[in-house]
């Protein structure tokens, strides 16, 4: 199982280090410094678009990655999963902004990957913490066994 960890950080620490820094936080970078120089002048408008998609790559992706390193795992879980609802945001944004475009729904493949980074993390926790899920499902079962107490106030 230490192997398996192993690669997955590996897997998580390229993801994050692609779809999370080199497209979460270069890209909407450059469209906010450089504008209508190198996009479409209706997406540099959008700076709420590129705010939210920087902030999502940070928080949601590039700080769980730094945490899984620290083992904190169960912080490292929560984050990512808002970078996925961040991600989910970012979409929806970029649907709305593109809904009268035929063929084109924005730039979906430099940021939906990082669901896969979700995923990878949430599989990382559970192999990291699987002591701790067995003893969990050892106590639910060991409560689940255990004598009701009785109505009658008898012991027998």
């Amino acid at each position: 199982m230490k192997a398996l960890s192993i690669i997955l950080k590996i897997i998580e620490t390229g993801i994050v280090c692609i779809w999370g820094v080199a497209v979460g936080i270069f890209f909407p970078l450059c469209i906010l410094l450089s504008g209508a120089e190198i996009v479409p002048a209706d997406i540099a408008a959008r700076t709420d678009i590129m705010i939210v998609w920087l902030v999502t790559a940070i928080v949601g992706y590039i700080l769980p990655a730094a945490l899984i390193f620290g083992k904190h795992y169960r912080i490292a879980a929560c984050l990512s999963a808002a970078g996925l609802v961040g991600v989910l945001v970012v979409n929806g944004m970029f649907d709305d902004l593109y809904k009268y475009t035929e063929g084109s729904t924005g730039p979906d493949g430099l940021y939906l990957p990082l669901i896969f980074a979700t995923l990878l993390v949430i599989f990382i926790l559970a192999v990291e913490e699987r002591a701790n899920i067995a003893k969990l499902f050892e106590t639910k079962k060991a409560e689940k066994e255990e004598k009701a107490p009785s109505i009658l106030g008898d012991d027998n």
